[in-house]
């Protein structure tokens, strides 16, 4: 069950933001601040409510030119840089983890080593640290990779990481 993949500049920028995806937990807090917020405009003074109602514009707009221009030029950007992520990479399912090789080295990310993981319709990604993950495009089943049984394994050791 191996699979030889690339991963080029569209791929790396598409999976950073996967990565960079806020949690449920983000969300509902993020939720909760701007109702709150909200609340407190509609009902306080407008020498108060002014102030209020145009952060939570410019935050929305801070959040969107991150999101939709900053980020994505950041991304690839780096992809550019990265010299090692051009290069061809082979993904393997194994009993005891996953294993991931390229030109350069190769290695065993075991299931108890996943710190988590996160996947949509086109990649998974499988954390061996906070801020270090493994790109595994969903294209690769085109090839004999059995993507839902790597989803599957990966479900058994946590669930997804949302």
């Amino acid at each position: 069950m191996k699979a030889k993949y690339h991963i080029s500049k569209k791929d790396y920028v598409a999976s950073g933001r996967l990565y960079a995806r806020p949690t449920v937990k983000v969300v509902i807090v993020s939720v909760m601040v701007f109702a709150v917020l909200l609340v407190v405009a509609v009902y306080a003074p407008p020498a108060v409510s002014a102030p209020i109602v145009g952060g939570l514009i410019g935050w929305i707009v801070f959040f969107l030119v991150v999101q939709l221009f900053v980020s994505p030029y950041l991304l690839g950007r780096h992809y550019d840089k990265y010299k090692a992520m051009h290069e061809e990479f082979t993904v393997e399912l194994k009993e005891e983890g996953v294993s991931f090789s390229s030109r350069d080295g190769e290695g065993l990310l075991r299931w108890d080593a996943i710190h988590k993981w996160r996947q949509n319709d086109r990649y998974v990604i499988i954390f061996s640290m906070p801020r270090l993950y493994y790109v595994v495009p969903k294209s690769i089943s085109e090839s004999g990779f059995d993507i839902p049984a790597l989803v599957a394994a990966l479900n058994q050791t946590m669930p997804e990481s949302k």
